[in-house]
């Protein structure tokens, strides 16, 4: 079982999409980065969760939710994460 557990939980206009559990304790944790995923675009939600998903250790899923507190450029991140 990875850090996102065996379940997810639906959030609230996201469609299909599920928000790993890992992701939502760790975002609940940290109401600036909460505040920055509410400012971003359904199709920026959709990719974060994928990326979330995708996290193997708890140190990868919080870099993801850091990179949500407002002021850090969360597309940059992205971006890196993709030449990697």
């Amino acid at each position: 079982m990875d850090i996102n557990g065996a379940n997810g939980i639906t959030g609230a206009g996201m469609g299909q999409q599920e928000m790993p559990l890992g992701f939502g304790f760790a975002l609940a944790a940290n109401e600036p980065a909460m505040k920055g995923y509410a400012a971003l675009t359904e199709a920026e939600k959709e990719q974060l969760l994928l990326r979330c998903k995708d996290a193997k250790s708890k140190d990868e899923m919080q870099r993801i939710v850091d990179s949500l507190v407002p002021d850090t450029d969360v597309r940059a991140i992205m971006e890196e994460e993709k030449l990697s």
